[in-house]
């Protein structure tokens, strides 16, 4: 008897940014959402036709959080990741970029995706990293704020 395995996947591009804040004593605080899936990350979302990679980043930052920043291109963080939606294998690759948000900007919330938000200095990343993605992202050199 010959059996075939059948394997169904799928590929998903998503783009996402780390927003990040100079307070006026000079510490770093990076901005995590929490979904509500309750786990907390960075926003990101899928690439819609026609979006680069930064476009999906800033869109899904104004969206999930209704904030605008300078995005930096330089030193993006690429992730390539798979696991299984609803029986399908999905093999998922994000790119997240830095994006600076001014001091003075507020974060509104959409209640849809997002329960709630916080702004944490750079060495209590750790302790809020639940998702998959924000464990891999947390390695990236926060020197760069320097």
């Amino acid at each position: 008897m010959n059996t075939m395995l059948l394997y169904s996947y799928m590929k998903e591009v998503a783009s996402g940014c780390i927003p990040w804040r100079r307070m006026k004593n000079g510490t770093v605080e990076v901005l995590m959402i929490l979904r509500t899936g309750g786990y907390w990350e960075f926003p990101k979302g899928k690439q819609e036709k026609g979006e680069t990679d930064g476009d999906t980043a800033l869109r899904e930052l104004k969206e999930e959080t209704n904030l605008k920043g300078n995005l930096s291109t330089e030193h993006p963080i690429s992730l390539r990741y798979t696991f299984t939606r609803n029986g399908v294998n999905v093999e998922k690759q994000v790119m997240f970029f830095m994006c600076e948000i001014d001091l003075k900007s507020k974060v509104s919330i959409e209640r849809k995706e997002v329960t709630d938000y916080i702004w944490l200095p750079t060495e209590d990343i750790e302790q809020k990293a639940m998702s998959f993605t924000v464990r891999r992202v947390q390695f990236t050199p926060f020197c760069l704020f320097s």
